[in-house]
């Protein structure tokens, strides 16, 4: 990846604060308990309506504005906020949570992993990264305060999967979490699966979630806003996903020249935001493919991928 993708793919994960708890089926009245049980670190609860004070001709006449501040989170909140709904559904307890959210948020805030990634970034022979990057990055790990505040709560093995199971290809990533330990593992890959676990996980159940579905359930919400360019789509990607969410066509067939990846129908029938998203993350299409676009009648088109 070039610096200006690591940038780019940051500033989308750790930056963009778009989305409501709402969009992901979870009610204001859910968000802000949870946050209180601090089962959600690191995200400012609702607040309630202020007056405005600098509206000074509003207030003597006694109309006070107001205003309230809403949630909204960035989306590796967002993917958490999914995984706390889920493993509430399968029965794991709020206090259970909490010890989670600790471990998988708090703790490397406390161990000061963000400035183990600097160190890594800054002393790296073969970094990618330019000399005032590094520069930059410099500066902020001799800010204890800044880096306390601000790197550390956004930057932990958790985020890093998020990036990794956006950037990487074909590699399925998911989250592993036995609730009778509470101890939790991130896997990428999947062909060898329990190989170096722990004996926790061979001796007790234990919760898999895999994170495409649950990645692409929260980028289907940002697939919903008004066109915007998304950083983490390649140029062909960001045609079929506008093709299919600004078209809105009756059926879409994707074909692949060489057959390497499986074909794919979106009809109207289908979530299609979702779906694609999904379908984009498991199936990354090659860099360098062709797209091909045929219009066919009552509103269908036929994509076809040549590399």
């Amino acid at each position: 990846m070039r610096e200006s993708d690591y940038i780019e793919l940051g500033n989308f994960v750790y930056d963009d604060q778009e989305i409501s708890p709402a969009q992901l089926g979870v009610t204001s009245r859910q968000i802000n308990y949870w946050i209180d049980k601090a089962l959600v670190p690191f995200v400012e609860k609702q607040q309630p309506k202020e007056v405005v004070l600098n509206k000074m001709d509003a207030l003597i006449a006694g109309k006070n504005d107001t205003k309230t501040k809403w949630i909204r989170l960035n989306l590796s909140q967002a993917v958490w906020v999914c995984i706390v709904k889920d493993l509430l559904s399968f029965g794991v307890s709020v206090e259970q949570l909490a010890k989670l959210a600790k471990s998988v948020w708090q703790k490397p805030r406390e161990d000061k992993y963000a400035d183990t990634v600097f160190k890594f970034h800054i002393n790296d022979k073969m970094s990618k990264l330019s000399e005032e990057t590094i520069n930059s990055l410099k500066i902020f790990l001799a800010d204890d305060l800044f880096m306390d505040h601000h790197y550390r709560t956004i930057i932990n093995p958790f985020t890093d999967m998020i990036k990794s199971a956006i950037n990487r290809e074909t590699l399925p990533h998911s989250m592993l979490y036995v609730p009778q330990t509470n101890d939790y593992e991130f896997i990428t890959g999947g062909t060898e699966l329990t190989l170096g676990l722990s004996s926790v996980y061979l001796q007790n159940p234990m919760i898999c979630l895999p994170l495409a579905p649950i990645i692409a359930k929260v980028l289907a919400v940002d697939f919903g806003n008004e066109k915007k360019d998304l950083t983490y789509l390649s140029d062909i990607e960001k045609q079929i996903r506008d093709i299919v969410i600004f078209k809105r066509p009756k059926v879409i067939e994707i074909a692949f020249q060489d057959q390497h990846i499986k074909p794919i129908t979106i009809t109207e029938q289908h979530k299609s935001q979702e779906e694609l998203a999904r379908y984009i993350l498991e199936n990354k299409i090659a860099k360098g493919s062709k797209l091909l676009i045929e219009i066919r009648s009552q509103d269908n088109y036929k994509l076809t991928l040549i590399k």
